[in-house]
């Protein structure tokens, strides 16, 4: 049965449960014992990821403290995609994370070192100071059986708020302040609910600015041709191409998210029955619900216990 791993994003840490799942794993150890390793000897800064995933939610979702949520994410989900690699005795056919979940996707499949993504990731995001002054993301639910129409979505073109489409009736809306709160005097309106996601604008045109400031930086990154193959969630398309991979590494922040559409065609043109989840949390295996296709959903937990 054709398969794919699915990385989830940045919410991956927001329960306890979630952040404790998969820390006991060897491999998940020896992926922190490197990062706090890369911390110490390239940023002269003693860490600790055992200690920082026991704080509170709204701590380590803080904006000083974003990196090193990530940094912990991809040291989670690698892990775990090696431990279910080892445990099924073969390489998925196919990887696809959703946002932050690209970080780890991208090591797994081989296309960007573990010690370059963590190195990378806490370096340009230092420059990241009043990110959050901008704007934010929010997620916006249709009621059960209804979807969002071509309408609503260029509605929220004249209000300038950049969609990304996760399911058929669930968006997560990036954009300023001051055009979000239109988003949510509309969502009234018409019976949606809205949630905060981001208290910055992450997939959008207004953190632009954000990356041309290190693009020259970045094109020192180093990346490789994957040895498994990469889906993306942003262009829906296989990635081959380091420089590509690289690109999109560059401007994933700023390019709208089509997981809905991604996972269609990987049902559809690459023949996918299976996705598994490599958490820790459950939001992706919650959003296939919502997608029109016919498919195996499943847990790494389940596959590994």
């Amino acid at each position: 049965m054709a398969t794919a791993y699915i990385f989830p994003g940045l919410n991956a840490l927001i329960r306890k449960s979630d952040r404790n799942r998969f820390s006991h794993l060897p491999e998940v150890q020896q992926y922190f014992a490197k990062a706090e390793d890369i911390i110490a000897t390239r940023f002269g800064r003693t860490f600790n990821f055992k200690e920082f995933l026991e704080l509170p939610t709204e701590e380590i979702y803080s904006i000083q403290n974003i990196s090193l949520a990530a940094v912990a994410i991809c040291c989670i989900q690698t892990g775990v995609a090696e431990r279910l690699r080892e445990k099924l005795g073969a390489s998925p056919d196919w990887v696809m994370g959703c946002s932050l979940g690209d970080l780890a996707r991208a090591v797994f499949a081989g296309a960007y070192s573990f010690e370059d993504a963590i190195y990378n990731h806490i370096w340009f995001t230092q420059r990241i100071d009043g990110i959050d002054q901008i704007g934010r993301n929010i997620g916006v639910l249709a009621p059960k059986g209804d979807t969002f129409q071509a309408d609503d979505y260029a509605w929220f073109d004249e209000v300038q708020v950049d969609v990304s489409c996760l399911t058929p009736r669930f968006l997560n809306i990036g954009g300023r302040y001051a055009d979000l709160k239109k988003v949510e005097e509309r969502a009234r309106e018409k019976g949606w609910n809205t949630m905060n996601i981001l208290d910055y604008p992450a997939h959008s045109r207004y953190i632009l600015p954000y990356v041309l400031a290190v693009q020259s930086d970045f094109a020192h990154v180093r990346t490789h041709t994957p040895q498994i193959p990469i889906f993306s969630s942003l262009s829906a398309q296989e990635l081959v191409d380091p420089k590509i991979i690289k690109e999109e590494f560059l401007l994933s922040i700023t390019r709208t998210i089509h997981w809905s559409e991604a996972v269609q065609r990987l049902v559809r043109d690459k023949g996918i029955r299976k996705f598994i989840n490599v958490g820790p949390c459950r939001s992706l295996s919650g959003l296939m619900r919502d997608i029109p296709v016919e498919v195996e959903t499943c847990e790494a937990f389940e596959v590994l216990d």
